[in-house]
């Protein structure tokens, strides 16, 4: 394919997306903390520079104890039917340390 790149003006390119055939760029990311750099080449011929710093995109899980303040044993104790309490037991067998 031969490069589409445009200019409107002096500091202005147009990289024309009818002919693109990709408009997206997969990177991967493995923790909070990670920052890398990588190119997005364009079908047009432009490369763009990407940088990926200081992004929260990773979530991260603090563990919360539900048994001084009672939650677990309030819906427990007080569902709406006993579907809702298999339901809540199965939430916390499941997803729960």
């Amino acid at each position: 394919m031969t490069a589409s790149i445009q200019t409107t003006t002096g500091n202005v390119l147009v990289d024309d997306l009818s002919k693109a055939r990709r408009l997206d760029a997969v990177h991967y990311v493995t923790d909070s903390t990670q920052a890398s750099d990588f190119y997005w080449d364009r079908d047009s011929g432009l490369r763009i520079r990407v940088g990926v710093h200081d992004i929260g995109i990773v979530p991260q899980y603090d563990d919360v104890d539900h048994s001084a303040d009672g939650d677990n044993d309030y819906v427990l104790n007080n569902p709406n039917d006993d579907e809702d309490r298999e339901r809540f037991q199965d939430v916390v067998g499941t997803f729960c340390r």
